[in-house]
């Protein structure tokens, strides 16, 4: 085996392999948003494993290595083979460390508390330390079993640190994760792309945005729209995905009381300038709706935030809204909400609010971590074998 240097100690830029489920999937402007701010700094390889259903117009290069097990991210863990000894997973291990080999990481990072089983195995094989950033279903809708095995799998010297929502924090390390590399980070947001502080005049127009899949409930936003139909708003429903004909539906039946259309993530900056309200619905019964940056890009936009208040869980969201919208556990408390209108001292708590999340100003809970173990002095800054 060929042993090199890591070309880049020192160096800049450093060089980061992304690993993402399924990119560039429309839905998930939470990791383009990481990647293109990383991206001014550091060379960026992405691979994914999976097709993206509804991709974006614009996005990143990126590399597309099928993974045919059992997804470490989505699937069952009793049925995930760890060790990694199934043909396939051996022909996909092969296959990325032709990337790895090509393009020399620093570092590698990945989305979903899963990824650690991937690029655990990828770190052991080629040297490489990684980070992690786990989102909201992947740790909420997970069994403990697997919750516990993936905190273990943090214990590697090969894992810098994973960023976590700071209300998860606690529950991992309950389940084993190790202290000093659970790192709380509120979710990505490119404050800047929907920062609007400019005096606009109201326009009665309320929107709903994000996948069209059952824990969303975007039914109950085509509701909301006929009971205020003639109160003198506009609704504007943006999605995609499967549940989109059932609204499609559901709006007909009810005599087209809202718009259903579809823009890509990157065009959002301008369309919540021409809204009052968003309301962000979602399915109380089906626990993975998490932090959805949907709320802080329009509090950035001084837009108005109702959401609805999800089981035991209605601290962790106050918090995240920082004072700067409304709670509601049935459709019914919105009209009032939307006609008494958004206060303007909520509008501006919610201009500062969103900044908590703009990754301008965390992501060098990433970087830190990177540079730190690509040190001279650092245990983890020693030679990678690439090569075979």
């Amino acid at each position: 085996m060929l042993t090199l240097k890591r070309a880049s100690i020192n160096v800049d830029p450093m060089r980061a392999l992304y690993f993402i489920v399924r990119y560039p999937e429309f839905s998930e402007t939470y990791i383009h948003e990481e990647i293109r701010s990383l991206r001014k700094d550091h060379e960026v390889q992405i691979i994914t494993y999976r097709p993206s259903k509804v991709p974006r117009k614009q996005p990143f290069p990126y590399k597309f290595v099928p993974y045919l097990d059992t997804c470490p991210v989505y699937g069952s863990y009793q049925k995930i083979d760890r060790e990694f000894t199934n043909l396939s997973q051996r022909w996909f291990l092969h296959q990325v460390g032709k990337v790895i080999e090509e393009f020399r990481p620093d570092v590698m990072h990945g989305h979903y508390f899963g990824m650690a089983l991937i690029m655990g195995q990828l770190a052991e094989r080629h040297g490489v330390p990684y980070t992690l950033r786990t989102h909201s279903m992947d740790v909420l809708a997970e069994p403990r079993s697997k919750l516990e095995g993936l905190c273990t799998a943090l214990r590697s010297q090969w894992c810098l640190r994973a960023l976590v929502f700071p209300a998860f924090r606690e529950t991992l390390l309950e389940l084993g994760a190790p202290e000093a590399k659970v790192v709380s980070c509120w979710p990505v947001l490119n404050y800047e792309r929907f920062h609007d502080r400019k005096e606009r005049p109201r326009t009665g127009g309320v929107l709903c945005s994000g996948p069209a899949i059952p824990k969303k409930r975007h039914q109950d936003f085509i509701d909301l729209a006929a009971r205020m139909r003639g109160q003198g708003f506009t609704f504007d429903l943006y999605a995609r995905g499967p549940t989109v004909k059932l609204c499609r539906a559901r709006n007909r039946a009810q005599g087209n009381p809202a718009t259903i259309t579809y823009v890509d993530p990157d065009e959002m900056g301008d369309v919540y300038k021409r809204y009052d309200w968003l309301v962000y619905t979602a399915d109380e019964t089906i626990q993975k709706v998490g932090l959805p940056v949907s709320i802080v890009e329009a509090q950035a936009a001084g837009v108005g935030v109702c959401w609805q208040e999800l089981p035991g869980r209605r601290e962790e969201q106050l918090e995240y809204l920082g004072g700067a919208g409304f709670l509601y556990r049935s459709i019914d408390e919105v009209p009032e909400i939307l006609a008494n209108g958004y206060p303007d001292e909520y509008r501006a708590r919610g201009y500062e609010n969103a900044r908590k999340c703009d990754i301008e100003g965390h992501k060098h809970l990433l970087t830190d971590a990177w540079r730190d173990a690509n040190s001279p002095a650092s245990p983890a800054g020693f030679e990678i074998p690439y090569g075979s």
